[in-house]
């Protein structure tokens, strides 16, 4: 049976109420029998993982280990995912090494098999480490099914500190945070920053990020960003920009409809 999370009303107020129960409705989550299923099944096929295609051609690996790193709609995408895994990232050309997108360099450093052995056979305590990011990445999936601000929010608050946990610098971090889709939401909404923004140099958006946050929070170091406090200032400012947005896109909407019905009556 599976676990449908509870999310009571939207905005700000749900997050408060949601972050109250958090750690019980992860847990429900976590035992029930989609997710623990698959879980013990990983483990369990763990150490026979040899080559790409041992992840590739079985499914219920697969969708455990891109649920891990936030990949699940590429469940699908089986020849992408093996070039990725194969080519790994010691060569600058590699696939994962061109992809915006940081999550794919984070699973092709995990499973790199273009070394021997592969990468995940030298990381100890990897496996757990995914089944416990599957559970939290399949929790965040269903609470975004209700309400995908909730998701982008829980996203956010558990990622943010691994970006502050493995770059090398402020500056890496913040390109970190731009290369992460669910981190850029957040922050670029929360500082108010359009979607044109993204049209800008890489390294202006950098700067323009910086200091915003320097502006806005009172710091622009990711670190400080990622403590508990301060990352819920960033999360309660995402949720009140968000849906002062919301509200005025539906308020014009309303309007448009009230004078077109005025003008036809």
């Amino acid at each position: 049976m599976s676990f449908r999370p509870i999310i009571i009303g939207s905005g700000f107020p749900a997050w408060s109420i949601l972050s109250k129960s958090l750690t019980s409705q992860r847990e429900i989550h976590a035992s029930s029998f989609p997710i623990q299923s698959d879980s013990q099944y990983f483990l369990e096929k763990y150490n026979s993982l040899k080559v790409a295609d041992d992840i590739v051609d079985d499914r219920r690996i697969l969708r455990v280990i891109l649920g891990s790193y936030g990949l699940g709609d590429d469940l699908d995408n089986r020849f992408f995912i093996k070039t990725i895994l194969n080519e790994g990232l010691s060569d600058p050309s590699a696939l994962a090494n061109k992809l915006a997108d940081r999550r794919y360099s984070l699973l092709a450093s995990d499973f790199d098999f273009s070394t021997s052995p592969p990468a995940h056979k030298l990381q100890t305590g990897l496996a757990a480490k995914v089944v416990n990011r599957f559970q939290m990445q399949s929790f965040e999936e269903d609470v975004g099914a209700i309400d995908n601000s909730m998701r982008l929010a829980l996203t956010f608050q558990r990622t943010l500190e691994d970006v502050a946990d493995t770059s090398r610098s402020n500056t890496a971090a913040w390109f970190q945070v731009m290369a992460t889709p669910p981190l850029r939401e957040v922050v670029q909404t929360a500082l108010g920053l359009p979607s044109e923004f993204a049209n800008l140099d890489i390294d202006e958006q950098n700067q323009r990020l910086q200091d915003k946050a320097q502006t806005v929070f009172g710091t622009n170091d990711v670190v400080e960003l990622a403590s508990k406090e301060t990352s819920e200032q960033v999360i309660q400012r995402f949720l009140i920009v968000q849906q002062a947005s919301q509200f005025a896109s539906t308020s014009s909407l309303n309007i448009a409809l009230t004078l077109l019905g005025g003008a036809t009556a």
